[in-house]
Formats: structure tokens, C-alpha cells, sequence
């Protein structure tokens, strides 16, 4: 949790590195808060879709959403090219090409890694979004394979992380029971698919809404938080 911030609210969202809506919808969170013009704490949590992913994958991604989704290639195809666009407004450039379909577990274990790494509550959360970006990033453009150990710790590299340190708490799975209580917690909220943000401990906002659904939902909440304390 976050706490001790200068923020009028606090946001908690729970995501999958595999799951490009969680991007984009990290992306429209992000304007959301702009618009609303208030003071907002943002702390990612883990969530998987898919807990019995291989370590490694040598089947394309849209062969792999058409047997998931008894969709047909064509109606895949058109699903990602809906979401090629969206991205690109949004300065993502997903490549379904290289997407290795992988198990996140590992992953989600070294964004708890690097928020174990600062040494503030504020910095803590700012560092979790970070990895996160970092991880979709490598995932949906990169075209890397985040269920790799090797890979995770080129990534904490790049963020200019102890990555000796990294690599034993990876290879100990010392933040394997934080991803899990994340889960837990998803479950307790009866959170069934991601993105999914609890705004202010009051609304629960669930997809990648447009920009305007945030701000409305961030200024109502702490509209009612004021009128609590009044």
C-alpha cells in the first residue's frame, strides 16, 4: 500500500505483464489523472491471466488467442489490428509478431524487486509503474521472454538495479508470496479480468476506459473523501 504521500487519493490497480489493455490502459489512467487535476498515488499490483503459461512458447500469438478463444484467425487478426491502433495513439507499438506467449510469474516477481529496491513509499510505487512499463514494454515490443531469468536480469539492468542482488532474490522467489497475496487480494475483490482499479478504497473502475472515465471517478472520490472529513 501506499501511504505518507502528498496525494489526495490513492489508486490501486491490478495488472498483467501479457495483457496489452493493462498498457493501454495505464496510458488513459494516466490522462485521466491529468485531467482531473488532482493529486494522485498510483500503486500497481500483480494479477495473471494466464497461471499455467509455459516458460516458453513457440506458438504465435494469434494461432494461441484463436484456440484460447475458439476465435478465428481473421477475427485475431482484426482484434490486434484494433489494438495496433489504439497503442498507436498512445505511443505504444505493440509487435504481435514477437510476442512470446510465457508465463509472467517471474516477471511480476521482479516488479517487486525493484519496489524493494527504494527507499520511500514514494518512490516504492514509482518504481513498480516503472518496471511494469519496462516489462510490457519488452513483452509486446521487444518481443523478449519475460519467464526467462536471464532476460529479467538484463531488464533490472537497463533500470539501473543490483542485479547480483536481483538475481538470488529471483532465483530464491523472495517476492514470490507478494505476487501471490496480489492475487489473493484480486480474489477477495472478486476481480476476475484486468485492468482493474479500485479508486479511493470507494469505486471500482474494471477495462482500460477512456481518460474521461478516470477523472470523473478520481474527482468524485475525493469530492466524497473532503465531505467525510468536513
Amino acid at each position: 500500500m501506499v501511504t505518507n504521500m502528498d496525494h489526495e487519493i490513492v489508486i490501486h490497480a491490478w495488472a498483467d505483464i501479457a495483457c496489452p489493455w493493462c498498457w493501454i490502459g495505464k496510458k488513459r489512467l494516466d490522462e485521466g489523472i491529468e485531467l482531473s487535476g488532482k493529486k494522485v498515488a498510483v500503486e500497481y499490483h500483480s494479477y495473471q491471466l494466464r497461471p499455467d503459461a509455459p516458460s516458453s512458447s513457440h506458438e504465435s500469438l494469434t494461432h494461441h488467442l484463436a484456440d484460447a478463444y475458439s476465435n478465428t484467425i481473421a477475427d485475431v487478426e482484426e482484434q490486434l489490428a484494433n489494438l495496433t491502433r489504439l497503442g498507436t495513439d498512445l505511443g505504444i507499438s505493440f509487435d504481435w509478431n514477437g510476442v512470446q506467449s510465457v508465463n509472467t510469474f517471474l516477471a511480476h516477481q521482479l516488479v517487486y524487486a525493484a519496489k524493494e529496491s527504494a527507499s520511500t513509499p514514494e518512490e516504492r510505487a514509482v518504481r513498480g509503474i516503472e518496471m511494469f512499463e519496462r516489462l510490457w514494454e519488452a513483452y509486446f515490443m521487444r518481443g523478449l521472454n519475460v519467464a526467462d531469468s536471464d532476460t529479467l536480469i538484463d531488464i533490472a539492468s537497463e533500470a539501473d538495479l543490483d542485479t547480483d542482488l536481483i538475481n538470488t532474490e529471483l532465483q530464491c522467489g523472495d517476492h514470490a508470496d507478494a505476487v501471490r497475496s496480489d492475487i489473493r487480494d484480486a480474489k477477495m475483490l472478486e476481480i476476475t479480468g484486468v485492468p482493474f482499479y479500485v479508486v479511493g478504497g470507494k469505486f471500482g473502475i474494471s477495462g482500460a476506459q477512456p481518460p474521461e472515465i478516470f477523472s470523473e471517478a478520481i474527482t468524485k472520490a475525493v469530492s466524497e473523501m473532503q465531505a467525510t472529513v468536513c
